[in-house]
């Protein structure tokens, strides 16, 4: 019976045994399942998501009841303490920015005004833009030269020029035509023609008409011819715009009393001029008859 006794008792014992340490392991998985929860929750917290429907309420619109442990329960009220703590601390206020902060218009700075002797610095003079003066037709440019000229007692019809070897150009033909005068033949007339200038752009009546409108330096040179009585045409002599010179002329374009527009206009007015054909139609006739030399 004793020995029975002690059989039983050492097997009451190790039951015994087991159960405190099942008890204790399951003490232990749920304190440890508890603080996993508790730090699942915060971490849920501080970032939530957003609960689905379906798991709190039914097809027909209610609430499904939850079934929690006394450990569940202990665990939330915890949680509620903690964030009613939470809701009494200070929260920091974020500062909106404004989203369009570039499409502000700047603000206008105000400059003073000036006192009395006060001048600008170089950097803050304001650049002043000049206007383009339109030029006046070449005709306007033409009378007010011509204008001058009558200022200084100057007739443009009258006034002397230089019609020289250095101005004048004698072409071969103007021997051949010599040496036909020298043997008795008839010299025939000298005619005097007006070659104006190609211009890029204007055909030749178009040109024409500039001249007839007052744009005498369109003119590029004059040409003397003889003709024959048998009909032959001799160019004999050129004289060129470019060579032509009238020395009052010059002087007043040195001294600064007209400017290069003017010259320019004056010297082809004059060029064109009926008594400057005359006066180069007399040399090239007086180097025909005249001596050789």
């Amino acid at each position: 019976m004793e020995g029975a006794l002690r059989v039983q008792d050492i097997i009451g014992l190790v039951l015994a045994i087991l159960i405190v340490a099942i008890l204790i392991s399951i003490i232990l998985i749920l304190r440890e399942s508890a603080r996993e929860r508790k730090m699942w929750k915060e971490e849920q917290e501080e970032f939530p998501e957003k609960p689905k429907l379906s798991q709190y309420f039914t097809s027909r619109g209610r609430t499904k009841p939850r079934r929690q442990s006394g450990v569940d329960q202990q665990t939330l009220l915890e949680d509620i303490e903690k964030r009613k703590k939470w809701q009494t601390l200070p929260r920091e206020e974020k500062k909106e920015e404004p989203l369009a902060k570039d499409l502000t218009p700047p603000e206008e700075e105000t400059v003073p005004p000036l006192e009395v002797g006060q001048q600008f610095s170089e950097k803050e003079k304001i650049p002043i833009e000049e206007p383009i003066k339109k030029r006046e037709p070449k005709r306007v440019i033409l009378e007010q030269a011509l204008e001058k000229l009558r200022s200084f007692n100057l007739d443009i019809a009258n006034i002397p020029l230089v019609l020289d070897e250095e101005s004048v150009h004698f072409s071969p033909m103007l021997w051949e035509v010599k040496e036909e005068v020298s043997q008795g033949k008839e010299l025939g007339d000298i005619v005097i023609h007006t070659v104006f200038q190609s211009l890029p752009g204007y055909s030749g009546e178009e040109v024409i008409e500039l001249f007839r409108s007052g744009d005498v330096s369109v003119v590029d040179r004059l040409e003397a011819r003889v003709r024959t009585a048998e009909g032959r045409s001799f160019l004999v002599a050129s004289l060129e715009l470019d060579r032509f010179r009238i020395p009052q002329l010059d002087r007043l374009l040195q001294q600064g009393f007209i400017s290069e527009d003017e010259y320019q206009l004056v010297r082809a007015f004059k060029f064109v001029d009926r008594n400057t054909k005359k006066e180069f139609a007399r040399t090239v006739y007086s180097r025909i008859v005249g001596e050789e030399g």
